[in-house]
């Protein structure tokens, strides 16, 4: 029981033999604990027995970490705040934490991580506290090569933990992605794990009206969103429908995708290579706004993506209602203050009808006296979970 309570046995096979015990061990372990609860008492304790504890808190000690999941950002692209430069790292923190509460990760075995390569937030540059590099950002092959090293070494070092990225902008999240997905444990939270939500929330939003998975082939879908995450999405939901028989061509004309400018379709300029088997044929839609687009494609599914505020207005929420008998309705923006539309507001635009899930958590809601309860659709569900026994 002691030996399982201060997590013996975790001396290195290269360690063995150098006079490292396992009293040694158990010291460090204790001494590990005590920092955690007490600072002050640790380092009296380690003053104090300077010439016992200075073996035990160092060499080798130090080298004995052992690290399952490492969330990393460049703090590029903050959810909701934009660049925040070296003061992102807060973010891998905060996801660092969910993966110990909701994927069951040992909280000795994770490491958040920032790659600082300076920032282009003007107001961060003039900050006399700023702690993070002053200059601009990084680009270009200087910046994949930095990218390159820091994932080497911490692959080097712990060859079979996961490595997420998270926040990174739109320029480099799926380029990182396609660079290290083929050879080495990596996952892009913005991009598989909203998609990978997505697709599992449409798959029971067609349980919930008695359809087969099958019909996900002949889904319509307007998204409102072309940044990494909706278009991580859009890519997964159209592989699923090529999963459920339908050609590659068939599966691409099934969506319709808005930007910040209305529709992309084929006649706008420099689009974003993701988005290109996306764009629209019709060149004369180019730009249409959301209403006028749902009007049109008669939507069986309503995604949000935009992180922009509430863009499912009414109207285009009744329009959806009219095109379809039981509209699906994933605002997916979180948090609250940016999801299109609340679940109230979804459930009084469509008469009770649609079926909804939203990335922010929503409260119950009385309509026409039944009490309404609210799905989540947020990439917390699909975090990479831990073996139970490491």
């Amino acid at each position: 029981m002691r030996d399982f309570y201060y997590g013996l046995n975790q001396i290195p096979p290269e360690d063995i033999g150098s006079g490292i015990t396992r009293e040694m061990e158990r010291r460090w372990r204790v001494l590990s604990g005590l920092q955690d609860r007490n600072e002050t008492l640790f380092y009296r304790v380690l003053v104090e027995h300077f010439e016992d504890m200075a073996p035990i808190v160092y060499t080798p000690t130090v080298g004995w970490e052992d690290v399952q999941a490492i969330v990393v950002t460049d703090g590029s692209r903050i959810l909701g705040l934009g660049d925040l430069g070296a003061n992102g790292l807060g973010i891998p923190i905060g996801k660092l934490d969910l993966y110990v509460a909701a994927a069951g990760f040992d909280p000795s075995k994770v490491l958040p991580c920032i790659i600082d390569v300076g920032t282009d937030n003007e107001r961060l540059l003039g900050d006399p506290l700023y702690v993070g590099l002053r200059r601009s950002r990084v680009r270009g092959d200087e910046y994949y090569a930095l990218v390159d090293e820091f994932v080497r070494a911490v692959t080097r070092r712990w060859p079979n933990a996961v490595l997420q990225f998270e926040d990174f902008s739109i320029e480099h999240a799926r380029p990182l992605l396609q660079r290290y997905r083929q050879h080495h444990l990596v996952f892009n939270d913005d991009i598989q794990g909203t998609a990978a939500t997505a697709v599992a929330g449409l798959y029971g939003a067609l349980r919930a009206q008695g359809l087969p998975p099958a019909d996900l082939a002949r889904q319509t879908v307007v998204c409102l969103g072309a940044g990494s995450a909706g278009m991580g999405v859009v890519q997964m939901i159209c592989d699923a429908m090529e999963a459920q028989g339908a050609a590659p061509e068939q599966a691409r004309g099934n969506f319709w995708v808005l930007s910040s400018k209305g529709l992309i379709t084929a006649a706008r300029p420099a689009i974003p290579c993701n988005v290109v088997p996306f764009a629209r044929p019709e060149a004369e839609l180019e730009g249409s706004c959301l209403l006028d687009v749902v009007r049109r494609a008669r939507p069986t599914v309503l995604l949000g993506l935009a992180g922009a505020g509430r863009l499912f207005a009414p109207d285009v929420l009744a329009a959806a209602a009219e095109g379809c008998e039981r509209p699906i309705i994933f605002p997916m923006s979180n948090p609250t203050i940016k999801m299109e539309c609340t679940a109230e507001d979804a459930v009084l635009a469509t008469q009770g009808r649609c079926v909804f899930a939203s990335g922010s958590p929503q409260p119950p809601l009385d309509y026409r006296g039944v009490t309404l309860e609210f799905s989540q659709a947020n990439n917390l569900y699909i975090f990479p979970a831990s073996d139970p026994a490491a």
